[in-house]
C-alpha cells in the first residue's frame, strides 16, 4: 500500500514529481545530453525549410503581386504590420475567423524579409518566406515529440521520414500559404503533442497548446476540435486517478510550474486578440459565428462518410476505407508488437487520438460543412493529418520494435529512409508554390498573383490624377482583381474604394467609399474578359480582369 501523503505527491501521469528546487536545477549531464541533441529541432526544419528554399529560389528575383484570397489576406497583413489587427482571414460566410496569429506571422516575414532585408523583390514573396518557417517549425515540433519518448535518434528519424513522405504525397501542405492548406501541418503537431501529453509526457503542453491556439486563430471550426481534443487528453490523465482527482490536480499545480506556466502564457498571448475584438465589438465575430445557419439535414449519412474517406484515398471511397482499414491494422500490429513502455503509450495513444479526431470530423461534416461534393473537399484539408499520423505511427513504431537490430545500422536505416523521403519532396512539382492556381489540387481555381497589378494601379492613378480611385462597377466574378489593387494602393499610398457596401466583409470598411470619395472620385468598372460592354474604353488589361473607366452617369 501506499504511505499516506504519497498521492499528493504524484502528478496526473501517476510519476513521483520532484522537488522544484532539484528540478530547477538539472545535472551537468543533462544539460550536455540537450547540446547533443540540438539536431533534433533544427534537422527536420532545415530539411524542410531547405527544401522549400531551393525549389522556391525565384522567390529572391522574381517579384511576384498577389491578388484573390491572398489579396483579401494581405489588406489583412498589412493591418498586422500596424499591430491593429485583431481578426483572422475572411471567410466566404460573411464572418472574419476568430484571430491574426496566422497574419502576423506572414507580416513579420513581408517586414523582415522585403521591408528590411530587401532579399526579395516584393512583399508577398517574404510572406511565403514566412509560411515556409512556420511550417518547418511545427514538422520539427513533431520530430522532436517523437523523440523525446524514447530519447533514440532512429524513431527520430522515423518520424522525419513520415513526415517528409507526407509532404512528398501533398507538397502543397508546406508550399501554399492557402489557409487549407496552412491548418494542416498545426492541427498534425496539436494532435500529435496532444496524444503525447494523454500518454504521460507533460513535457509536451505547451506544444499542445501552441499548435492548438494557432488552429482556433485560424478557423472557427477548431473551436470544437480543439477542446474536443483536450479533453479527450483530460479524460486520459484524469481517469486512472479519478479516486484522487482533486489531490493529483493541486499536486501539479503547485509542483509542474514548467509545464502549466508556459501553457497560460501561450493561451494568454493568443486569446487577446480574440477578447480584445470581442470586448471593443461586442459581439464581435462570435455573433455571426452563432447566427450561421449552414444546410441541416441535406448531408446524408453516405455523403459524410465518402467525404471523409477522400481523405484517405482521394475519389474512391471504397479504396479509402481499404486504406484506412489497412492503416490501423498496420499500426496497430506494429505497436502491439512493442515492449510495454513509452513508446507504446505513445503509439497506442496516437491512434486513438487519430480515432477521436475522426470521429469529431464525421460529426463536423453532418453539422457544419454545407459543401460535401468536389467543390467543398477544401474545408477538410486540415483531415489529411490523420493518414499522415498513421504513417508516422507505424514507421515509428517499427523503429523501436526491433531491438536485435544493432543500433547504428537501426540509425543509418531511419535516416536513410527520411533522405529518400527528403528526395522525394524535393522533386515533387507542387513543392514549387504555384502561382497559377489557387489550390494546387484543384486546376479550375484561378490564379493568385498578376504581375501587371503595379503598372495597371499606376495608370489608374495617373487617370484619376489625385482624386480616389472608385471601383464603381464591379462584375461579381471579377473580385479577384479587386483585392489585388487594393492592397498594391495601399502599399503605393494611393486612395483607393470600393462603391458597393457588399465587399466589406472580404476588404474590410477600410476600403469602402465614403461619401466623399464617391462624388470627388475618379471611377472605373472591373469586368472580365470577353464581358466588357460594346463601345466601352479599356484602360488596362490585368491578368483575370478588364479595366474600364465607369459608364457615364453613374
Amino acid at each position: 500500500m501506499d504511505r499516506p501523503g504519497d498521492q499528493e505527491r504524484q502528478d496526473l501521469t501517476g510519476q513521483t514529481l520532484q522537488d522544484d528546487r532539484h528540478a530547477a536545477a538539472p545535472a551537468d549531464g543533462a544539460d550536455a545530453t540537450r547540446r547533443r541533441t540540438w539536431w533534433v529541432w533544427t534537422a527536420p526544419f532545415a530539411a524542410v525549410m531547405g527544401v522549400l528554399l531551393v525549389r522556391n529560389a525565384f522567390l529572391f528575383t522574381t517579384p511576384l503581386h498577389e491578388d484573390a484570397d491572398m489579396g483579401a489576406n494581405s489588406i489583412l497583413i498589412e493591418q498586422a504590420r500596424r499591430f491593429t489587427l485583431l481578426v483572422g482571414h475572411y471567410s466566404r460566410e460573411k464572418f472574419n475567423h476568430p484571430g491574426p496569429a496566422f497574419l502576423y506571422v506572414q507580416s513579420w516575414g513581408e517586414s523582415v524579409f522585403w521591408a528590411a532585408l530587401h532579399v526579395v523583390p516584393a512583399a508577398w514573396n517574404g510572406q511565403l518566406i514566412a509560411v515556409y518557417a512556420l511550417n518547418a517549425l511545427f514538422a520539427a515540433l513533431v520530430v522532436a515529440v517523437g523523440y523525446e519518448v524514447t530519447r533514440s535518434a532512429r524513431a527520430a528519424a522515423a518520424c522525419c521520414a513520415a513526415l517528409l513522405a507526407f509532404a512528398a504525397l501533398i507538397p502543397a501542405t508546406f508550399s501554399s500559404d492557402w489557409m487549407p492548406y496552412i491548418l494542416i501541418m498545426p492541427f498534425l503537431a496539436f494532435v500529435v503533442a496532444t496524444a503525447s501529453v494523454a500518454a504521460g509526457n507533460l513535457r509536451d503542453a505547451w506544444i499542445a497548446a501552441l499548435a492548438g491556439w494557432f488552429l482556433i486563430n485560424g478557423n472557427v471550426a477548431f473551436l470544437f476540435f480543439v477542446p474536443v481534443l483536450a479533453a479527450g487528453c483530460v479524460v486520459a490523465l484524469g481517469w486512472p486517478r479519478r479516486r484522487t482527482l482533486l489531490a493529483s490536480s493541486r499536486s501539479f499545480f503547485a509542483r509542474q510550474r514548467r509545464v502549466w506556466i508556459p501553457v497560460l502564457v501561450i493561451s494568454a498571448l493568443f486569446a487577446f486578440p480574440i477578447a480584445a475584438n470581442t470586448a471593443l465589438h461586442w459581439p464581435g465575430e462570435f455573433g455571426k459565428y452563432l447566427s450561421y445557419s449552414p444546410k441541416q439535414g441535406d448531408n446524408h449519412l453516405r455523403q459524410v462518410v465518402d467525404y471523409t474517406l477522400h481523405f484517405w484515398w482521394p475519389g474512391a471511397a471504397r479504396v479509402g476505407l481499404l486504406v484506412l482499414v489497412a492503416a490501423y491494422l498496420v499500426a496497430g500490429l506494429l505497436t502491439w508488437r512493442l515492449a510495454p513502455g513509452p513508446a507504446r503509450r505513445f503509439c497506442v495513444s496516437l491512434i486513438a487520438f487519430v480515432a477521436l479526431s475522426s470521429v469529431a470530423f464525421l460529426v463536423y461534416a453532418v453539422v457544419a460543412i454545407d459543401e460535401l461534393d468536389p467543390t467543398g473537399y477544401f474545408i477538410g484539408y486540415f483531415y489529411w493529418s490523420a493518414p499522415a499520423i498513421m504513417l508516422l505511427v507505424a514507421l515509428f513504431a517499427l523503429a523501436e520494435s526491433l531491438p536485435a537490430l544493432p543500433s547504428l545500422t537501426g540509425l543509418a536505416v531511419a535516416v536513410t529512409a527520411a533522405v529518400v523521403a527528403c528526395a522525394a519532396f524535393a522533386v515533387a512539382p507542387q513543392t514549387k508554390t504555384s502561382t497559377n492556381h489557387t489550390d494546387p489540387a484543384n486546376t479550375a481555381t484561378g490564379p493568385d498573383t498578376d504581375q501587371s497589378l503595379p503598372d495597371g494601379l499606376a495608370k489608374m492613378a495617373a487617370i484619376a490624377d489625385g482624386r480616389p480611385i472608385v471601383l464603381l462597377r464591379l462584375q461579381h466574378n471579377a473580385w479577384p482583381s479587386m483585392t489585388g489593387l487594393l492592397v498594391q494602393a495601399e502599399r503605393a499610398g494611393v486612395t483607393a474604394c470600393v462603391a458597393d457596401p457588399y465587399w466589406e466583409f472580404m476588404v474590410t470598411s477600410q476600403f469602402i467609399c465614403t461619401p466623399a470619395e464617391l462624388a470627388g472620385g475618379a471611377k472605373f468598372g472591373l469586368y472580365l474578359p470577353g464581358q466588357v460592354p460594346r463601345g466601352t474604353q479599356v484602360v488596362f488589361r490585368l491578368r483575370r480582369s478588364i479595366v474600364t473607366p465607369a459608364p457615364s452617369g453613374t
